[in-house]
């Protein structure tokens, strides 16, 4: 039988595409040349030090302050009360007027208490009348000693009693004691007053007080005549001086009660206004470093990493002691000292290390 060409055609295709196939199988399992094999990586040297950058710096003089938030409160808060009993026919003094001491602030009626003065004195003519006879008569041994000093006592209790009236009628005017403002006035004309009954309260505003409460760590360090800056809410500032510190903290803040007097003239201001406290602590020497050097230790202590004369890394443990817009200062660094600024967290105290002056553009 003839066969067709297009068969074999077909045959000799399909036998051409096998053969392409498998040789291109037995290709991919040929080992990889010299020239496609992975690069190997090398392990650097068991003695290999690590490379650090470092910064020479030396102690300066650095003034802390204490800032904390306070408000203005009046120097004396006297509240005035009733010291004999009557009515009130005169209110001279205005509510919010400033007052010098001594002025006058409530007035109640006499009644007959200068009459009663009047008879006091009269009583006390007649008995200094009856003593000086008494005296005479007992010169002449005419008089019992007995009836001298029976004389004699009528002759005080007269002038005491003509003193208790005196007193009872200065009562009668209520005075400021001290110079300030009259805040309040509790009566008006026509009202009865008792003794003890509150009548009017005169608040002394200048110097004024600016109080506030500071931290327990902040209290030993804050001592009486300091001088301290004040900024109020009204945007004024004040320059004045620390004239109390708290002995006792506070039971439940556990925080320190501070005043600062300032000069208020003309009682400018007055009690209530917030106010922001800065108190210049005398200055320390410390080193500024950027925060971003900062380590903690196995017991959580902030430190950092200095260089020693062996070029060994050393956790130097530090104390913050304020900051500025420059960086923090801290104390507890030799006066001069080498720093890891940058390589800090790579490397671990006693380890030996490369140092490399930092650039101006390394922290520190």
């Amino acid at each position: 039988m003839r066969i067709k060409g297009s068969i074999v055609l077909a045959g000799i295709l399909a036998v051409g595409a096998v053969a392409w196939i498998v040789s291109g199988q037995m290709g991919d399992n040929k080992p990889a040349t010299a020239s496609q094999e992975a690069p190997k990586i090398t392990a650097p040297p068991a003695d290999a030090v690590t490379r650090v950058r470092v910064r020479d710096i030396a102690a300066s003089p650095f003034v802390a302050s204490v800032v904390t938030s306070g408000h203005t409160e009046a120097v004396r808060i006297v509240t005035l009360k009733a010291e004999t009993a009557g009515r009130v026919i005169a209110t001279p003094t205005p509510k919010g007027a400033t007052v010098d001491a001594g002025a006058e602030i409530v007035r109640i009626d006499e009644a007959d208490r200068p009459a009663r003065l009047e008879e006091a004195k009269a009583r006390i003519a007649q008995r200094q009348m009856e003593h000086n006879a008494a005296s005479k008569l007992a010169a002449k041994g005419f008089q019992a000693e007995t009836t001298l000093a029976g004389a004699k006592a009528e002759l005080e209790a007269a002038k005491s009693e003509r003193r208790t009236i005196e007193v009872d009628l200065e009562r009668t005017r209520i005075q400021a004691p001290v110079d300030g403002i009259l805040d309040d006035r509790m009566v008006e004309v026509g009202d009865y007053v008792a003794i003890g009954d509150e009548v009017a309260t005169v608040v002394e505003l200048d110097p004024l007080l600016i109080t506030a409460q500071i931290a327990e760590r902040q209290a030993p360090q804050i001592e009486v005549g300091m001088p301290a800056h004040a900024r109020l809410s009204t945007g004024d500032e004040r320059i004045g001086v620390v004239s109390y510190v708290s002995a006792v903290a506070d039971e439940s803040t556990r925080t320190f009660r501070l005043e600062i007097e300032v000069d208020n003239e003309a009682n400018q201001f007055g009690q209530g206004l917030s106010a922001e406290i800065q108190i210049d602590l005398p200055a320390t020497n410390g080193h500024r470093v950027t925060p971003s050097i900062f380590r903690l230790d196995e017991l959580g202590r902030v430190g950092v990493m200095t260089v020693d004369s062996e070029n060994r890394a050393r956790f130097t443990p530090v104390t913050i002691i304020g900051i500025d817009d420059q960086g923090t200062w801290v104390s507890g660094l030799p006066e001069t000292v080498r720093v890891i600024v940058v390589g800090q967290d790579l490397v671990e105290d006693g380890e030996v290390i490369e140092p490399v002056p930092a650039g101006d553009g390394a922290s520190s």
